[in-house]
């Protein structure tokens, strides 16, 4: 028998039955199989029907039957159903049962929403029709999102990311993050865009750093001692230095390589505490783009033809990658995960099992996915190193 444990409102549903003779071999039924399909405990089928053979001459004990899952063949978002198969063989009546959960593609949130679910498709499956525990919610949901992703090893909602890889001399590179649905810029080495330095006389040290956001310049003692922070993205590379030098303090910044004046400032790539007191200092950017690349998505990698020269942290990418609209799967393994934290809130997570007589209870300090959550999870699981 074959039968999915999941189907989609709104689309089509198929399901299998395979039968066999006493010697395991297969084996026409007497008659078609019939089938009844029951919403969890309700006594009423709310579908029935005979199965066929999709051909006759190859496919012998093997029928199949496909419905549409909609609400008006009775079926409803994230509830369980039964299908019961009879058939008879040889004279003999035969009976079997497979489950599947309805689940719906179409009211998956986007991701950037922040988390793999919502509160209310979560509620929904649920049955919770209070809005006491909202809070709660959504706090284990972002929880259930974090612990999903960070098994995975990999982000899963749709995210623009910025990362500096070694070249290998090789002509292919695996990205962090899949699928990649956008590759905004691929640059091989950095070229000194912007000098700055400090001249504060009675200062002991002068400092830059530079994140992913911002350009902060520090001044340790003296007249000058402070910090000031300049938003790259509101800056060019030749408008941020004529800001650095309005910024007095000591401060002077001077534009390296005129080729950059009109990059936009968030390109500077990152740059952790860089000593410039009575020295310079060098923000370099990624040098001219790459065009001759072709985007692998679904695997994840870039192909460069004329290879990624050795080096270290040489190649930068900037990339979207990640599902726009989450799997509906993948949702419903977050909901699952949720259900699980939420009805074990008032239970203590480490005491897997206990007996009364000469009470003994036994203690599990494991603090992995569930195993069931953790199987699911496998096609989506990053199985190869980070780069």
């Amino acid at each position: 028998m074959s039968c999915p444990s999941q189907a989609i409102l709104g689309q089509n549903f198929t399901f299998t039955l395979q039968s066999y003779n006493s010697n395991g071999q297969p084996a026409d039924c007497d008659s078609l199989p019939t089938y009844k399909i029951r919403e969890e405990e309700t006594g009423t089928a709310i579908l029935s029907g005979t199965m066929s053979k999709l051909d006759d001459a190859e496919t012998t004990g093997f029928y199949s039957e496909q419905i549409a899952i909609t609400s008006t063949n009775g079926f409803e978002l994230y509830k369980t159903y039964s299908i019961r198969y009879s058939a008879t063989l040889s004279n003999v009546s035969l009976s079997h049962v497979d489950t599947f959960i309805v689940i719906g593609a179409a009211v998956v949130p986007s991701a950037t929403s922040g988390a793999l679910t919502s509160r209310a498709n979560f509620k929904e499956y649920a049955g919770i029709t209070t809005n006491d525990d909202d809070s709660l919610i959504d706090s284990l949901i972002y929880r259930a999102t974090s612990a999903i992703e960070s098994y995975c090893g990999r982000t899963l909602r749709s995210a623009t990311h910025r990362e500096l890889y070694d070249g290998t001399g090789g002509h292919t590179l695996y990205l962090n993050q899949y699928p990649i649905t956008d590759v905004s810029l691929l640059a091989v080495g950095r070229q000194d865009v912007i000098a700055i330095s400090n001249a504060s006389s009675d200062a002991y040290n002068a400092y830059v750093t530079v994140d992913d956001t911002n350009l902060t310049l520090t001044v340790a003692g003296g007249t000058n001692d402070g910090s000031s922070t300049l938003t790259l993205a509101d800056y060019t590379a030749a408008s941020l230095v004529t800001a650095i030098n309005n910024l007095g303090a000591g401060w002077t910044a001077l534009l390296s390589n005129t080729a950059y004046q009109y990059w936009n400032a968030n390109e500077i790539l990152p740059k952790e505490a860089a000593e410039c007191l009575d020295d310079y200092t060098y923000l370099a950017c990624p040098d001219e783009p790459e065009q001759d690349y072709k985007v692998y998505g679904n695997a994840g990698y870039l192909y460069l033809p004329g290879g990624f020269p050795t080096g270290h942290r040489n190649v930068i990418v900037r990339y979207t990658a990640g599902y726009a609209t989450i799997p509906a799967d993948l949702e419903q393994i977050c909901i699952d995960l949720v259900n699980i934290y939420y009805r074990s809130r008032k239970t203590d997570p480490v005491v897997r099992s206990e007996r009364l007589g000469d009470h003994a209870i036994t203690y599990d300090n494991s603090q992995a996915l569930p195993r069931g959550i953790a199987a699911r999870l496998a096609p989506y699981r990053k199985w190869r190193l980070p780069v």
